[in-house]
């Protein structure tokens, strides 16, 4: 209904700058004026007003769907990397959004390097080449489902509750309304999880970042045999920041 009634508004604003404009009583703007100047300003407020009607229309009209996601069910960055595009633009907490699609990209990337530097290393059809390549098919998924989860808290992020409760909160010394402050907490440890989920994700995309070393430093240094500990560390890992919460 919000959304509806600031479309509303903005076709009316579109509305009153073209009376504005184009009424002869007021500026009186006209494609066929004598003078070039207000003859080409007119036809660029035209083309103004029309992007502007459809912009606001578009906006309107793709609203992101609203679509909790269930981590366990997600396994592809295509599962979750839209709707985190989606809710990029969001105030607030849209930069978590971003930030969270920037990760999927990332490790995305990162995880078709591993392969090659994996196969290269250890070749297609060894028993180390199986081990790395489930490690890293596994932080893959386990950063998907941080940023499954993540997308949800986006969604169900109240913006207007939000910022009411900080606006109307009294500063130190004055009697805060227990429901006041109750959703902004609420509110703000949302936020928390958000950046710690990020957090978590980026120790993800360093530890890939090394392991990828680390394998090249193998591959160079013909110790192929000495790779245990890495398998260790990358598991570690991932039981820390597993389905993040």
């Amino acid at each position: 209904m919000k959304k509806y009634a600031r479309l509303l508004a903005s076709y009316a604003a579109i509305a009153i700058t073209g009376m504005v404009l184009y009424t002869p009583w007021l500026v009186g703007l006209s494609p066929s004026d004598p003078s070039i100047l207000r003859a080409g300003l007119s036809v660029i407020s035209g083309i103004l007003l029309t992007g502007a009607f459809g912009a606001s229309t578009y906006n309107y009209l793709h609203e992101p769907e609203y679509r909790l996601l269930e981590a366990g069910e997600v396994d592809e960055s295509d599962d979750v990397l839209p709707m985190l595009r989606d809710y990029s633009e969001m105030p607030i907490v849209g930069g978590y959004a971003s930030e969270a699609a920037s990760q999927v990209e990332s490790m995305e990337h990162r995880r078709k390097r591993l392969y090659r530097v994996i196969s290269s290393t250890f070749g297609d059809e060894s028993i180390s080449h199986d081990k790395f390549a489930a490690v890293v098919d596994a932080a893959h998924r386990t950063l998907l489902r941080n940023c499954a989860l993540l997308c949800n808290r986006v969604q169900s992020f109240d913006v207007d509750t939000y910022r009411k409760a900080k606006r109307q909160l009294p500063g130190s010394g004055g009697n805060a309304d227990p429901i006041l402050t109750e959703q902004l907490r609420v509110y703000e440890d949302a936020i928390e999880d958000m950046r710690e989920v990020i957090e978590a994700n980026e120790r993800l995309l360093l530890e890939m970042g090394k392991l990828e070393m680390e394998l090249s430093d193998l591959q160079s240094d013909d110790n192929k045999e000495d790779n245990t500990h890495m398998l260790e560390e990358v598991k570690d890992l991932l039981e820390q920041t597993k389905y993040y919460r």
